[in-house]
């Protein structure tokens, strides 16, 4: 038998106001996006702005729906929009924020979405970093690229591509 370990660090900010004002500014519109969230089933609102390598802004918003599972992350409704509107973009920072009196701490994408953004990165073949707080302020989490999510993501690699 052999053991073998997995490990990351980021980094921890006090809040927003502690990054650049680029930075700010991309929580801030992920804040916005999360005011067009809708969540009346799990009142877990999440918006997500993604700031491309020459530096426009797109967001999206959790949108649910009774019929689950068929509703959509913030994450992927703001890459969706991002490819849609301005093409397959090399993306820089992507920063996610959550809505939910219970949330005490920043919520990491879920497992969907952190496949999808580590395709969307290994197409890209640079990291994508992220940026991870409350709308109501707080602690940021830096995660320096979306792959350290996701250590045994699945690729083309397994389909023979």
């Amino acid at each position: 038998m052999e053991t073998r370990g997995y490990q990351f660090s980021y980094e921890v900010y006090a809040d927003k106001h502690a990054l650049s004002a680029e930075d700010q500014a991309l929580i801030d519109a992920s804040a916005i996006a999360c005011e067009q969230a809708y969540a009346p089933y799990s009142s877990f609102k999440v918006g997500a702005a993604i700031r491309t390598l020459d530096k426009d802004i797109v967001a999206g918003s959790n949108q649910e729906n009774g019929a689950f599972p068929i509703g959509q992350c913030a994450e992927r409704v703001a890459l969706y929009l991002m490819v849609h509107t301005l093409g397959r973009k090399a993306i820089d920072t992507i920063a996610i924020v959550v809505d939910n009196k219970d949330q005490l701490t920043p919520a990491s994408p879920c497992g969907s979405c952190r496949q999808i953004l580590n395709e969307y990165r290994s197409y890209q073949e640079t990291p994508i970093r992220l940026l991870l707080t409350l709308e109501r302020g707080g602690e940021v989490y830096e995660i320096h690229d979306v792959r350290d999510l996701l250590p045994f993501a699945f690729d083309g690699s397994f389909l023979g591509f």
